[in-house]
């Protein structure tokens, strides 16, 4: 059955299968394929331009005008391009997921940097976007991500940050209610607002784990006392034990969460950058080679380490926009993650060497 241009199913699309979409504009691959009702425009489009009109249309909300424009071609063609996705079940309630192999960025960077997986979302054309505008565009596809491969039981293991609790936040919520969730370091007061997204029904079966301290502490003994408490020991077993980790990446610049919740200040974070530090996970910081920089402060952090973070099975970091890009790269050269989940300008940049082009 096709899908209705309503907001039911619109949001339909939203949160079911819908993962990685992203279009190597300048390679069309044909694919065989009835030439009814089809423009000598229209042939020779390849499956990466269908999908990507698909993801504008059902999950950005786009016009066929909008679309047209993004594309460059009238709005009949966008029609058409619509019209197939549907008819050649690219596009039923889903985007469906076996087409996302003919992604050819999402494809490279898995071979480039070793990854499972990679979730590619496309850039919107009309100019520079907010981060928090960017930071919920890879959420919503992080959540969609997630929805095909959580199972019942299953053990989740929480980073923090914005992108983490927007993403648990577009996972619908019958899902989480049959998954286990463990928080992957101190600091419940930046957790609470995803917390609340994973609270679960009261005949539910699963549990969700918190680890009761601070990220940070005021020196390193009370860290390592705290560490001692079989409640924080034993979270922390837990959170090693996490069958999937949901990550975000951030950097030292710009104005990352570490500052907006006063782990850290302008200052340091400056004196970090000068250090070679591009990049943090859990607030465990690295340079461009993924390789750790010894900090002070580790002795004063609560939670699992990088090495801990590299044994769970399946990591999934989100971070997108340009800002982000040396620290995603960091993290991708320390083996880190094995999906990544990020915007096409970072995908296309990573594949160039990290440059961020013109």
């Amino acid at each position: 059955m096709s899908i209705c241009n309503t907001t039911e199913h619109r949001l339909t699309t939203l949160t079911q299968n819908i993962a990685a979409v992203i279009a190597d504009l300048s390679v069309m691959t044909p694919r065989k394929r009835s030439e009814e009702n089809m423009s000598p425009t229209d042939k020779g489009v390849g499956e990466d331009i269908l999908v990507r009109a698909a993801w504008h249309y059902y999950v950005d909300e786009m016009t066929q005008d909008e679309i047209a424009k993004q594309f460059g071609v009238s709005r009949a063609s966008a029609g058409r391009l619509l019209d197939r996705a549907r008819r050649e079940g690219i596009v039923s309630f889903t985007i469906n997921s076996p087409y996302l192999p003919t992604f050819h960025v999402g494809r490279q960077l898995k071979e480039q940097f070793g990854l499972s997986d990679a979730v590619i979302v496309p850039d919107l054309s009309h100019g520079p976007q907010e981060q928090t505008q960017v930071n919920a565009r890879v959420a919503q596809a992080a959540a969609q991500y997630l929805a095909n491969r959580l199972k019942p039981g299953c053990v989740l293991g929480m980073g923090w940050g914005e992108t983490v609790h927007l993403s648990c936040e577009y996972v619908p919520a019958e899902i989480l209610q049959k998954v286990n969730t463990v928080t992957l370091t101190g600091g419940v007061d930046s957790y609470v607002a995803t917390l609340r997204n994973v609270r679960t029904s009261r005949d539910a079966q699963v549990s969700n784990w918190v680890v009761p301290t601070p990220i940070l502490t005021s020196s390193g003994g009370i860290a390592e006392a705290l560490r001692a408490e079989e409640g924080v020991k034993s979270v922390l077993e837990r959170a090693r034990g996490a069958d999937v980790a949901l990550v975000g990446i951030g950097a030292v610049v710009g104005t990352p969460t570490l500052s907006q919740f006063g782990y850290t200040d302008e200052d340091e974070l400056k004196r970090y950058a000068d250090l070679g530090i591009v990049g943090d996970i859990l607030s465990v910081f690295y340079d461009a080679e993924g390789a750790v920089v010894p900090l002070d402060s580790y002795e004063r952090r609560i939670g699992i380490d990088l090495e801990d973070l590299k044994a769970i099975p399946t990591v999934v970091g989100v971070a997108g926009g340009m800002d982000k890009l040396e620290a995603i790269k960091g993290a991708l050269n320390g083996g880190y993650l094995d999906v990544l989940v990020t915007t096409e300008s970072v995908a296309n940049a990573l594949l160039d060497g990290g440059s961020p082009g013109p």
